[in-house]
């Protein structure tokens, strides 16, 4: 090591002090430790197995490692904080894999930015050592307490402060089943608003509990079909107890003017969001298609509510009735009333979305370029299909120079359409016919399809 005979070896704080005797490996050991407090998120020690202050190691694994090229990939995209590292997880559970533990310390850390999204990927395939790691820092603790979730008890919630209440309540969602509603029940009477808000929501998805029944009574004396075939609407009173309960809100007296009407249209577009669907078979229509086709006729209020109840219970029967209508709406570009379009779709099979996206470009008989591809799949927010990979090509092809779609489309198609396109999307292209935008990001979709092509190849 140059320098090293010349000038004394740094001893940074914090870390135990070790003399080799020759400078070089002295010099080498204490940068080795100094990683591994970085890295690891503790003072490194000497762990006696007898010493009371110590910890237990890592408990054994059972899932193999990745193979090696998947490895440096996940580095590699740690390093550059890719945008594709939720895909390398999703690859790593579908193999059956655990992260390398060298690559723990920095996913944990870049997890922790985006735990919605990234913490439920990351806990499938951290394995034991993932876990045992993020008892070490706070700033980990996420992981452990979605882990938690699993095994809560009403006991164990009820002893942990608000945030920590909320944060498992939330990591409850994915798993949510009738056995929860006891616990449930004790979230919709909590003393945080915040609480109670997401309990409510998360209860809206148990149409059998006895929270949904309550629901259900109180919205059926609010809405019906009336004889002139318009919805029949009583607002509700603030000041019902019955009604505060459901809502999980205090009663309060009722206002005079405008505001009070407002506060009360709010209260039943609350209520018709929350009580289970099936609430409304029988009084607005026979069956959710009906409903869904009176409700747009009728009062546009009533189809945005009705949506954002199938999307706040995840119920695909009800989203597969009201997609034709709300997409057709937001495809068209001109109602904002169409906003929970997109989240009706992500609700069903990724294969369904990718189907319906097909069904609306075929049915479309102009030929297909980004202007005209682009509405309908930037709505699918999944890893696209074949035949919806090919047709994006097909329009990514045709593109011509000053079509402003062509970078958005492009932007969409990077992390969603097949990787094995990647030189379809290269050969397909007149490289003439569009402007220097339009090359530079059929050029980056190029290049993130044959990053991905790889990344997959190195699974197998």
């Amino acid at each position: 090591m140059v320098g090293t005979a010349r000038r004394t070896v740094p001893a940074p704080s914090g870390i135990p002090h070790l003399d080799r005797g020759d400078p070089a490996r002295t010099l080498l050991d204490r940068a080795a430790l100094a990683a591994v407090r970085a890295r690891a998120g503790r003072l490194p020690t000497r762990f006696e197995p007898d010493d009371p202050g110590g910890f237990e190691p890592a408990p054994p694994e059972s899932a193999p490692l990745p193979p090696e090229g998947a490895a440096r990939r996940l580095a590699d995209l740690l390093d550059e904080d890719s945008a594709l590292l939720l895909e390398w997880l999703e690859l790593a559970r579908c193999r059956g894999v655990r992260v390398p533990p060298e690559s723990l310390p920095a996913l944990l850390d870049r997890c922790a930015r985006d735990t919605r999204r990234m913490a439920p990927a990351l806990l499938a395939v951290a394995g034991r050592r993932g876990l045992w790691l993020a008892g070490f820092d706070s700033r980990w603790g996420y992981l452990r307490l979605l882990a938690a979730a699993a095994e809560l008890t009403v006991e164990e919630w009820r002893s942990r402060p608000a945030q920590e209440r909320h944060a498992l309540l939330e990591a409850r969602e994915p798993r949510l089943t009738a056995a929860d509603e006891p616990l449930l029940e004790e979230a919709l009477a909590d003393r945080s608003a915040r609480v109670r808000g997401l309990a409510m929501g998360l209860a809206a998805r148990l149409p059998e509990s006895r929270h949904a029944r309550r629901l259900a009574r109180c919205a059926g004396r609010h809405l019906r079909r009336g004889a002139d075939d318009r919805p029949e609407i009583r607002l509700p009173d603030p000041a019902d107890p019955e009604l505060a309960r459901v809502l999980g809100v205090e009663p309060r007296p009722r206002q005079a003017g405008g505001r009070s009407r407002e506060t009360r249209l709010q209260q039943l577009w609350t209520l018709i969001s929350h009580a289970p669907l099936d609430t409304w078979r029988g009084r607005l229509g026979a069956t959710p298609a009906d409903v869904a086709a009176f409700a747009a006729a009728t009062d546009g209020e009533l189809l945005e509510a009705l949506a954002n109840a199938a999307v706040l219970q995840r119920d695909r029967e009800w989203a597969r009735a009201l997609l034709p209508i709300v997409l057709e709406r937001l495809t068209g570009g001109h109602d904002v009333r169409a906003s929970r379009g997109t989240a009706l779709l992500a609700l069903l099979p990724p294969e369904e979305r990718c189907s319906w996206a097909l069904e609306r470009l075929r049915a479309d008989r102009r030929e297909p370029t980004p202007d005209t591809v682009l509405p309908v799949v930037k709505h699918v927010e999944c890893a696209w299909t074949g035949g919806l990979g090919e047709q994006v090509a097909e329009a990514l092809a045709g593109a011509e120079r000053g079509d402003a779609s062509v970078v958005q489309l492009c932007a969409a198609a990077g992390p969603r359409m097949p990787p094995s396109l990647h030189d379809r999307v290269v050969a397909g292209v007149r490289a003439r016919r569009v402007g220097e935008r339009g090359l530079e990001a059929l050029g980056r979709l190029a290049d993130t399809l044959r990053y991905r092509s790889r990344m997959h190849k190195e699974f197998r």
